[in-house]
């Protein structure tokens, strides 16, 4: 990453709506979406990611990119998104009050 980029950078939450059964349907593609995870996270991109217990039906990441645009751009390169494991995603902007 380039110093001082993430200062550029817009901070976006992402929700995931996923498919029924979600906690059982995930398992052949899980390490690959947490290697994914984990890559956006070492390079800035990715302040947070986790999914909802009980049931397992939504998760939530909080994202920096230049824009909404390049957050669903990002999204796309998601293992359960090329899974077809997420049946609904919303793209909002943020203002940052504390953290970040």
């Amino acid at each position: 990453m380039i110093v001082g980029m993430a200062e550029n950078l817009s901070t976006f939450v992402v929700t995931y709506r996923y498919v029924p059964e979600m906690e059982h349907r995930r398992t052949p593609h899980r390490q690959d979406h947490l290697r994914w995870l984990r890559e956006l996270a070492e390079t800035d991109r990715l302040v947070l990611a986790g999914a909802t217990r009980d049931p397992v039906d939504t998760a939530i990441l909080i994202v920096r990119a230049e824009d909404a645009y390049a957050v669903r751009r990002l999204l796309l390169d998601d293992p359960y998104a090329r899974a077809s494991l997420i049946v609904d995603t919303t793209v909002r902007p943020i203002g940052l009050a504390v953290g970040g």
